[in-house]
């Protein structure tokens, strides 16, 4: 749309705006990470029980598996719609494909956990090895909640001046909480 102004003959495009990101927008993945935060607390204490073998393994790859197939689903469409119009940016670009890249590689550790979660759940007689199941699971649980952490930091960063104050309370609320414990 144009407008024209009548008084100098000068034809002004309108300055198109970027839709403001409410608290609800972010829902969705605040909702995902609070599932995964449970999961990553669930194989952190699995973790800190071994060489105890987890009573619960069937129970735990269900919800992991479940957390990771619904990732894409989750955040991702909801980052990628919020973000679609700044695309041409660099730095949005940048940060998406980092967000990307590190929920990939999330997603790969996590197919590790479940194999041997499912071998666990399976085998009455098989045993990991106490350390290197552990620094498996240490993997996954640190390098998931550190992309959460990242998510919400690029959503904040890339929301500038687009965030309701609710929405930027949410994640910074959420954030600090997180690096208070």
């Amino acid at each position: 749309m144009i407008d024209h102004d009548e008084f100098g003959g000068l034809v002004v495009p309108f300055v198109r705006r970027r839709p403001v990101i409410q608290d609800t927008d972010l829902g969705a993945i605040f909702a995902y990470h609070a599932r995964l935060r449970d999961v990553c607390d669930s194989l952190e204490a699995c973790a800190d029980a071994l060489p105890d073998r987890p009573s619960d393994a069937a129970a735990l790859r269900l919800s992991l598996r479940g957390v990771v197939a619904s990732h894409d689903r989750e955040e991702a469409t909801v980052i990628d719609t919020l973000f679609a119009c700044d695309l041409g940016d660099p730095l949005t670009v940048a940060l998406l494909g980092r967000v990307q890249a590190r929920r990939l590689s999330d997603a790969i550790h996590a197919d590790d956990v479940l194999a041997a979660l499912s071998e666990l759940s399976t085998s009455e007689r098989w045993q990991p090895c106490a350390e290197a199941f552990g620094y498996m699971l240490r993997g996954v649980f640190d390098s998931c909640r550190l992309t959460m952490d990242f998510t919400e930091l690029a959503i904040l960063m890339l929301g500038t001046g687009r965030l309701s104050r609710s929405a930027r309370a949410m994640l910074i609320d959420g954030l600090c909480a997180r690096q208070a414990s």
